[in-house]
């Protein structure tokens, strides 16, 4: 009876130091798209559009977010000013972005802000794999 005891205590503190490495939090991955899911923007680039809501920042009337998938290669050519404040990730993949005065690459988890009417931006997926670029939109009141 002794031995069943010492087994059973010894059983209950290798669950009890191993539990909580069970629950342990884990990233999420990327949702995956197809290469036809959203609306094409250029070449390669679509946009796919995931929630709006208004917004509780005075500033702003809308929040709204968006996917940016872009194929190996593809590219937004550097373009007018932004119309919105928008604060920008990459969830898959990684980026050469040009924004404003900042040339950087982005890789999964940056993250970057333009301002509206005085930020142009171009991306480029310059790897062998999809990228998504993840756009939180600030449209002004």
């Amino acid at each position: 009876m002794n031995e069943l005891n010492r087994r059973l205590a010894l059983a209950l503190g290798v669950t009890a130091v191993a539990a909580p490495f069970a629950a342990w939090p884990t990233a999420a991955a990327a949702q995956k798209y197809a290469a036809t899911d959203g609306e094409e923007l250029f070449p390669g680039v679509r946009l796919v559009t995931l929630g709006t809501r208004d917004s509780h920042i005075p500033a702003y009337k809308t929040v709204f977010m968006e996917d940016v998938i872009f194929q190996p290669k593809a590219t937004i050519p550097l373009g007018d000013v932004m119309m919105d404040d928008m604060v920008c990730t990459v969830t898959e993949g990684e980026l050469a972005i040009t924004a404003g005065d900042m040339d950087f690459v982005a890789k999964d988890g940056d993250v970057w802000s333009c301002a509206k009417g005085s930020t142009r931006e171009s991306a480029t997926n310059n790897g062998t794999v999809p990228a998504v670029m993840r756009v939180i939109n600030l449209r002004a009141a």
